[in-house]
């Protein structure tokens, strides 16, 4: 994985951190989302996780130049 773990913000929903695991994993964002959201309703524990990644994961200075080919399906 040579992507750094980096929030995205110009294609964030909430705060950016399902795009930015998208990018670094190199899979489609709404794979992220569908199974962020599964995990908030199904386990309960996706809510917390994705608030302590929004307030200590560092943020792209911009969006990455190949993050629509990275993050398309």
């Amino acid at each position: 994985m040579s992507r750094p773990f980096k929030r995205v913000k110009a294609h964030a929903w909430l705060g950016g951190v399902c795009a930015g695991v998208a990018y670094a994993l190199g899979i489609p964002t709404s794979v992220v989302r569908l199974l962020w959201a599964l995990s908030v309703i199904c386990l309960g524990f996706g809510g917390l996780i994705y608030v302590l990644l929004w307030l200590f994961m560092p943020r792209w200075p911009a969006t990455p130049p190949d993050y629509r080919l990275v993050t398309s399906s």
